[in-house]
């Protein structure tokens, strides 16, 4: 970088540069140009010659000019020095360096996008006896929690997938558990005692196997230090170790979901000695059980790495490299679609032809909302402002006017699908009178989301939204970290978030409503958390099936009455996939098994 700055001084400070076009300069002047002794002068054009950005040739004698002939405009030198870093896996410095010079060279920055666009995707290397295979993505923040007990978003909850393993396994397509790292479980009769026998042979990626006691180790540490999930497994009395492969989990009462919270990924299991000894740095350089390890984890990039000995079977798959490139990605929750391009040498030229790819798409079952906070002194205590808000928002105009993969939203059971996508029009005059008659006087309501760019488009179109009946909403865009904290709640009016749902519906309805990290039981007052707290604990004691989905609409239904949250819409994912992709779907949330995937030859 720093041969780049003298060589774009020394452009600049020649008026007559141009590209071959052999100029005179002495070494004198240059000296000067550079603001260096002569000495260093000739150095530098030493090294830039080398380089092969300009042409010196001394000039013979005193007297004699040297001539000087520029063989790249400095935008191109610039360019090809954020590419050196970018391989180097300098992205941070790349992009910093990129910034730098923005201004003063205007392309650059296209270019650097552009060139930048072209490396994502897989990329496959062949020598003699080898093949690599390097997924690479973009995100637009750093990764630094991979702890399955304190992630918050989920992408971060997507890769611990990746990097470790639960006790059991449920499987959406065929509505069972199946094992993992228990290869056998059986529960008492009255439902309070479970036993678990671990597979023998389970390495860690530091280099331990697995034991009954990082399975102990790892519950009551989800138990007693995580307050984000801790929920999950509050039903856990004691977890007695039988012996290195057997233990025993003792319940403070039967549990239905018991199976449904260990399979999930927030009760991954951890190993306690690397645990302990890594401290705070465990989120980031995590060790797991799963099919890739973390070698690799900073403000320029994410690296995972097959893991050979993983008990079920190494991926394809040798590298997956996250690249944190904010500037360029517009990067949402959604996932990357990025990884449906193949860069593999040799392929045929009719391969790229869009009409032979595939397409992988499916809804999301996740759906995006806005919290009303029925805490917070103001309007939207009044159940009479919250039913025109939700009548202002009509969901017809949201997907007409913003348009993109949004679809109506499909919450949990079929009683309230009805409900959210057919929602009945009012006239603006019948809309303006309920309003004044609910008591706003013109407060201004805070609007608290994330910086994301679905999130910032959604709570755009609220503001205008309610700004047409008078209603003044301003908002704030907090990161992830911040938004996690109950005060942020609080002292919102509205939240704007996404709640995270998958095949397991009633699991997915407590955690909406029990995680810490982003509970609308923030929002509400103290006998509507009893009322919802007494009702979560009921849902969890009922074994039949039926009874409980029905236990689950109520609470639905109670949770839209009282409209503690107004359902927006839900996201669709379409893939395009080069036909060479193998092993490519997407689960509830919108996410590839990285995995499962591969690339034909």
């Amino acid at each position: 970088m720093i041969l780049f700055e003298h060589y774009h001084r020394l452009f600049a400070g020649c008026p007559q540069a141009a590209i071959d076009k052999p100029i005179t300069l002495s070494l004198a002047c240059a000296a000067s140009i550079l603001c260096c002794t002569p000495r260093n002068a000739a150095a530098t054009v030493k090294k830039l010659a080398q380089r092969g950005w300009i042409v010196w040739q001394p000039g013979k004698g005193r007297g004699h000019q040297s001539v000087l002939t520029f063989r790249i405009h400095p935008a191109d030198a610039a360019l090809s020095v954020a590419r050196e870093l970018v391989r180097q896996g300098e992205i941070r410095g790349a992009r910093v360096f990129v910034a730098r010079y923005r201004e003063e060279l205007g392309e650059l920055e296209e270019s650097f996008q552009r060139w930048m666009s072209s490396q994502f995707g897989l990329h496959v290397s062949r020598s003699p006896g080898s093949r690599q295979d390097v997924l690479r993505l973009s995100q637009g923040r750093p990764l630094p929690m991979l702890d399955p007990s304190r992630v918050l978003l989920r992408s971060e909850a997507h890769l611990t997938k990746h990097v470790f393993d639960t006790l059991v396994h449920f499987d959406p397509q065929q509505g069972r558990f199946e094992p993992r790292l228990a290869l056998y479980w059986e529960a008492n009769p009255q439902g309070t005692e479970w036993t678990f026998i671990l597979r023998k042979g389970v390495w860690f990626h530091h280099g331990r196997m697995l034991e009954a006691e990082d399975v102990r180790y790892a519950l009551l540490r989800l138990r007693d230090k995580s307050p984000l999930h801790q929920w999950l497994v509050r039903s856990i009395r004691a977890v007695d170790v039988v012996d290195a492969y057997t233990l025993r989990i003792r319940l403070h009462h039967p549990d239905s979901l018991l199976l449904h919270a260990l399979s999930k990924e927030f009760a991954s299991i951890v190993p306690f000695d690397y645990t302990e000894q890594m401290g705070e740095q465990f989120g980031c350089m995590p060790s797991g059980t799963g099919p890739f390890r973390v070698v690799r984890n900073d403000d320029s990039m994410l690296v995972l790495e097959a893991f050979e000995p993983y008990f079920g079977g190494r991926p394809f798959t040798d590298r997956i490299e996250i690249w944190c490139v904010p500037d360029m990605t517009g990067e949402t929750e959604a996932g990357w679609s990025e990884i449906v391009f193949a860069n593999v040498p040799g392929r045929e030229k009719q391969d790229d032809s869009r009409s032979t790819w595939t397409e992988v798409s499916r809804s999301e079952r996740c759906f995006q909302y806005l919290g009303c906070n029925m805490i917070k002194p103001g309007p939207v205590t009044s159940a009479a402002f919250r039913s025109i808000l939700d009548r202002i928002l009509d969901r017809r105009l949201l997907l007409e006017e913003l348009g993109g993969l949004r679809e109506p939203a499909v919450i949990w059971g079929e009683q309230e699908r009805r409900k959210v996508r057919s929602f009945p029009q009012t006239s603006d005059a019948e809309i303006l009178r309920r309003l004044q008659a609910s008591g706003y006087r013109e407060e201004p309501l805070r609007l608290v989301s994330y910086p994301d760019q679905d999130h910032v488009e959604d709570a755009e179109w609220i503001r205008m939204r309610c700004a047409r009946y008078g209603i003044d909403v301003r908002i704030v865009y907090v990161e992830p970290e911040e938004m996690a904290r109950p005060e942020t709640f609080r002292h919102a009016d509205l939240v704007l978030d996404s709640a995270n749902i998958d095949e397991r519906e009633e699991l997915s309805l407590l955690e909406f409503l029990h995680d810490q990290a982003f509970s609308p039981c923030h929002h509400l007052p103290p006998e509507a958390v009893r009322e919802v707290t007494a009702r979560s604990a009921e849902l969890a004691r009922t074994f039949d099936e039926k009874k409980r989905r029905r236990q689950m609409q109520a609470i639905v239904s109670w949770l839209l009455r009282q409209r503690v949250f107004l359902p927006l819409y839900r996201n669709r994912i379409e893939l395009l996939a080069h036909p060479r992709w193998s092993g490519l779907s997407l689960n509830a949330h919108g996410w590839p098994d990285f995995s499962r995937m591969f690339v034909r030859a």
